[in-house]
């Protein structure tokens, strides 16, 4: 483990880190890979993408320059990307020489990628996504539903009740059922140890309100501005708070009601990423309402143990 390998083989991924939005990963990241000679792969969809830093919370160049991040900040804000041409990503970096790798991140898929490989899914195709978007709008949920079950007598158990879930289904077995060809993925870090950050309600939401503050503070409506000229099916519009200052990019001021959305959604966020989490990875769980150190401590001492 860390960088003991440089000449000998390639990387591997030795642990990964999640938990909710805003419960301190990065932090802990930056202490447990600086402990363990260990570099950071951004486990991140929104911070993978240029000119999202502020509204995305991703690593800032200083902690970039202590503690070196992989796959921040990779792709433009309108470039189309999925999890396996993110998998594809990750692969060519654990085949390089260097430290191994502490997975960082809240992006659900991206974990869940990594530990337990990926079904074999055809290309995506943007044309027909936006069809299915287009009927969604106009037909509304039941007979997109009613097409899928048809074409994928056990579709996804999230896809009723998640639209995006619903879409993506729909447009994976059009395209099986016109015969496109699906790759598959092996899962890169079948043994890495799992950990989540773990806070109370009470507590999350204050963290949430507070760093949503320090965003507006630090130019996040400024960051807004610059995307305005792309097309609002833009994947940089589908980020939490994005949408909503976009509608209010013209004012000098974030009126209360505008904010009050974006930390509604950003609570339903977290509270979705912690459900993935438990269902889906079955994480150990570490308590974050504590000093870093403590924290980075003990996630240290069960990867010695797990990788000695």
């Amino acid at each position: 483990m860390g960088t003991g390998n440089v000449e000998n083989r390639g990387r591997q991924i030795v642990g990964m880190l999640g938990g909710p939005t805003g419960s301190g990963k990065t932090a802990v990241a930056l202490e447990v890979a600086s402990a363990l000679g260990l570099e950071i792969l951004s486990c991140d969809s929104g911070q993978s993408r240029q000119g999202l830093a502020i509204g995305t919370a991703a690593p800032t160049s200083e902690e970039q320059r202590r503690i070196r991040h992989h796959l921040v900040g990779c792709l433009a804000p309108d470039a189309p990307d999925s999890v396996a041409a993110w998998l594809e990503r990750v692969e060519s970096i654990l085949a390089t020489p260097g430290p191994d790798l502490l997975a960082v991140g809240g992006t659900g898929q991206y974990l869940l990628g990594l530990a337990k490989g990926l079904d074999p899914v055809p290309a995506p195709d943007p044309e027909l996504r936006a069809r299915l978007q287009s009927r969604w709008e106009q037909e509304g949920r039941e007979p997109l539903w009613k097409e899928l079950v048809a074409l994928d007598p056990t579709p996804p158990h999230d896809a009723w009740q998640n639209p995006v879930r619903l879409l993506r289904a729909l447009e994976k077995a059009l395209l099986l059922s016109r015969g496109a060809t699906a790759k598959g993925h092996a899962p890169l870090a079948p043994l890495a140890k799992i950990f989540a950050l773990a806070l109370d309600r009470a507590a999350l939401q204050r963290r949430l309100e507070s760093r949503l503050d320090k965003m507006l503070q630090n130019g996040w409506i400024q960051e807004i501005r610059a995307l305005e000229t792309l097309p609002l099916d833009a994947p940089c519009w589908k980020c939490i708070g994005y949408p909503e200052l976009r509608e209010v990019a013209h004012l000098d001021h974030v009126p209360a009601p505008t904010r009050q959305r974006i930390v509604d959604a950003t609570r339903q966020y977290a509270k979705r990423q912690e459900t993935w989490l438990r269902n889906k990875l079955h994480p150990t769980w570490v308590l974050a309402d504590r000093p870093v150190a403590e924290i980075a401590s003990e996630i240290v001492t069960t990867l010695r143990e797990a990788n000695p």
